[in-house]
Formats: C-alpha cells, sequence, structure tokens
C-alpha cells in the first residue's frame, strides 16, 4: 500500500545509543512529508489534466466520427440532390420545349390566320373599291351623255327662239311709240319729248356700274346664251 504524507509524519523510530539525531530525523521527514505531498498534488494535477485531455480526445474522436458520418451523408445527399437536379431539369427542358413548339405552332397559325384574313378583307375592299369606281365611271358617262342631250336640246330651243326674236313680228313691235305717232298728233310729240328730256337727264350712271353677269345677260339674251352654251363643257 502507497505512503501518504501522514504515515511518513506519524512514522516513529526506536532509538538506541549513538543512533541518528531525532532532530535531524524528524525535520528530515518534515522535508520529505512536504516534497511528498507537493509530487502527490502534482501528480493529482496531472491525472485531473491526463483526465480532461482524455476526455477531449473522446469528444474530439466522437465529433471526427459524426463530422465524418455528416460528410458521408451530405455526399450522399449532394448526390441525389445532383440526381434530382438533373432529372427536374430535363423535365423542366421538356416541358419549356415542349411549350414552345406550342407556342410556335399557336403563333404560326394565328399568323396564317391573320394572313388569310386581311387578305380576304384586301380583296373585298377591292372589289367593291372596283364596282364602285365601274358605277361612278358608268354615272358620269351616262351624266356626260345626258348633259350633251340637254345641251344639244337647249342649243336648237335657243335657236329657234333667237330666230323668232329676229322675226320682222319683233322689229315691228319693238319700234318707238313716235312711230306710230303722225304730224297732226302735235300734243302727243310734245308730251314725248318732254318724257325723253327727263329720261336723259337721269340717265348719267356709267354703263360698268349697270352691266349684268354673263348669267343674266343670258338669261335675257338668247344669243349670249346660245354662245355661252357653244363653249366646249369639261
Amino acid at each position: 500500500m502507497a505512503l501518504t504524507p501522514l504515515d511518513i509524519q506519524n512514522k516513529n523510530f526506536s532509538t538506541k545509543m549513538r543512533g541518528y539525531n531525532q532532530d535531524d530525523v524528524d525535520d528530515f521527514l518534515d522535508q520529505v512529508t512536504k516534497d511528498y505531498e507537493d509530487s502527490l498534488q502534482k501528480t493529482r494535477e496531472l491525472e485531473k489534466s491526463l483526465k480532461h485531455a482524455e476526455e477531449k480526445l473522446q469528444y474530439f474522436n466522437e465529433l471526427k466520427d459524426a463530422l465524418n458520418q455528416s460528410i458521408i451523408v451530405a455526399q450522399d445527399t449532394a448526390d441525389k440532390v445532383k440526381t434530382s437536379a438533373n432529372k427536374e431539369s430535363e423535365v423542366i427542358v421538356t416541358s419549356a420545349e415542349n411549350t414552345a413548339n406550342e407556342m410556335i405552332s399557336s403563333a404560326e397559325k394565328r399568323s396564317s390566320n391573320l394572313i388569310t384574313s386581311a387578305e380576304e378583307k384586301a380583296k373585298e375592299i377591292l372589289t367593291d373599291a372596283t364596282d364602285r369606281a365601274r358605277q361612278l365611271a358608268a354615272e358620269t358617262d351616262d351624266l356626260k351623255k345626258k348633259t350633251r342631250v340637254f345641251h344639244q336640246r337647249l342649243s336648237l330651243m335657243l335657236e329657234a327662239q333667237l330666230e323668232q326674236v329676229k322675226s320682222e313680228e319683233w322689229n315691228e313691235l319693238l319700234k318707238p311709240f313716235s312711230s306710230y305717232v303722225s304730224d297732226s298728233h302735235t300734243v302727243i310729240k310734245e308730251v314725248l319729248a318732254q318724257e325723253l328730256d327727263k329720261s336723259d337727264e337721269v340717265d348719267t350712271e356709267p354703263v360698268a356700274a349697270v352691266e349684268e353677269s354673263t348669267l343674266e345677260q343670258a338669261a335675257i339674251d338668247p344669243k349670249a346664251m346660245l354662245d355661252l352654251l357653244n363653249k366646249d363643257p369639261k
């Protein structure tokens, strides 16, 4: 059994003649006891430190095992995620390609329908415009024909009226009233002379100020109307 400091301190030695000095022995035992206590204390501290180090070593060994296991799990998980991501990306790419193809097909159909509809509408507009142009041309031609007929008839009518105006009956009708008065009608001649003097005083305005327009002259002058109608109509 290992000695303790107390065992050393309580150790008693028997005495005999010419033996060791008891005080020296006691002092030495006290020093040994003290050194032994220090050694035990250091040993306990070293054992405690060793135990703590062993606990740390065990903890780090367990942590290493856990990390290794985590690495293995993480690698396995990464492989699974990578595989899943590859599959999902393939599905997404395939779905995107299908959607793109559908959109392209739909756009092509809509474009074709729009082009066909636009072409049909353009044909309808062109056909309608052509028909209207033809109708307008026919109406214009018919109107020109009617205008020519009217012009010819009006020309004939005005020429006939002009011939009537130039007849002797109109000349006779337009003679001055004084030509019908004989020399024996002295009083009537005097009255006519007075009226002619009054007319000369009043009629002092320039001829240009009282001129009628060409159309108004034509309304009272058949020859002017005939000249107007003989112009080349546009």
